[in-house]
């Protein structure tokens, strides 16, 4: 140890140790990534710890001291976690995000002040996560450590002990905060999937306008693939799974009604199809209320376009790929989209 010896040695501008190891952090910004960033930094710490104490053997000193610590970044983690769900989708202005992060470490507290929030968009989004559950493990975690100090320290200040003399389980424990990560993690991907999509309104009236304009010939698509899905009942068997190509003797007359359609249509006629995929395979869960489903249904769509690089008005690329399904999918999915965009037609 020396008198001039540094602690913190930034590395950003030393070109010389661009390639050696080093924690970079300072660059999540200041929303809601940043507070996920960090939670999920201090759960994953967490599971290193677990992995040392699996190693123990039964070591008590080993862990006694990894447990403390597991305690407190598993701690950390709720909290952290409930701030990133708050900011994503409660705050609505910097006052708000200012007067949150005042309310201090109570995990209670912050909870209840999202919970009716997050209740809204739920049932907006129809997610499978239980927020009774949820809220069960936060409580019990809230009863543990309320102020995030039963872990810091092992006296409080006026000399009496933090914390009874306790066995805590600490493979019960790890194995619980797994289940409120992925419960966590869960809602999140909910919400995320359907709430965060930045498709303006200009752009869903526009694929609207497409999408009625078309409509005659959509209709008239599925009629025509109606007819193969028919000859396809009669055909061997060999896989009949979506997203297969069946070899079908009926192939060649197939392409010649693609290729009776213009590039807008096949363009539609794609994206109806994926979009109806998603609503029958559970991956677009769509909430209650119909409208809501209908713009939903409508941003999956514009979605798809933009992920296949595909644009009304401009020539279709390679990335169509309604070519290959079986006639009885393409029926199915297509109609399954056009009930969920004409509920109120």
């Amino acid at each position: 140890m020396k008198g001039n010896d540094i602690l913190f040695k930034d590395l950003t501008n030393d070109k010389k140790h661009k390639h050696k190891d080093f924690c970079f952090y300072g660059w999540e910004g200041i929303g809601s990534f940043a507070f996920w960033k960090y939670a999920q930094a201090y759960f994953e710490s967490a599971e290193v710890l677990f992995d040392k104490i699996k190693e123990s053997s039964g070591k008590n000193s080993t862990l006694d001291n990894l447990g403390i610590t597991m305690c407190f970044l598993y701690r950390h983690f709720v909290e952290l976690a409930i701030k990133y769900l708050y900011v994503k989708y409660v705050c609505q202005s910097e006052e708000e995000y200012k007067k949150f992060l005042g309310k201090g470490h109570n995990l209670s507290d912050l909870w209840h002040i999202i919970k009716p929030k997050l209740g809204v968009l739920k049932k907006r989004v129809g997610s499978s996560v239980n927020l009774g559950i949820l809220e069960h493990y936060i409580m019990e975690f809230n009863r543990f450590d309320k102020d995030s100090m039963a872990m810091r320290y092992p006296i409080k200040k006026d000399l009496t002990p933090m914390n009874r003399e306790t066995r805590l389980d600490i493979f019960n424990l790890h194995d619980k905060m797994n289940e409120l990560y992925c419960a966590l993690e869960g809602i999140d991907n909910d919400l995320d999937y359907q709430l965060f999509v930045d498709i303006s309104q200009d752009k869903i009236d526009s694929f609207l306008s497409k999408y009625m304009e078309l409509k005659e010939y959509t209709l008239k698509f599925i009629e025509t693939m109606e007819q193969y899905e028919s000859k396809e009942a009669v055909e061997p068997k060999n896989i009949v799974l979506p997203n297969k190509i069946v070899p079908s003797k009926n192939r060649n007359d197939i392409m010649k009604v693609y290729n009776s359609y213009n590039d807008d249509e096949l363009i539609l006629f794609d994206t109806l199809y994926y979009t109806g995929q998603e609503i029958s395979l559970r991956h677009l869960k769509l909430p209650k209320n119909p409208h809501e489903a209908k713009i939903d249904a409508i941003k999956m769509c514009i979605m798809n376009m933009q992920r296949d690089h595909l644009e009304f008005g401009k020539p279709k690329n390679d990335e169509i790929n309604i070519y290959s399904k079986n006639a009885s999918f393409i029926v199915k999915y297509i109609r399954k989209a056009m009930s969920v965009i004409d509920w109120n037609q």
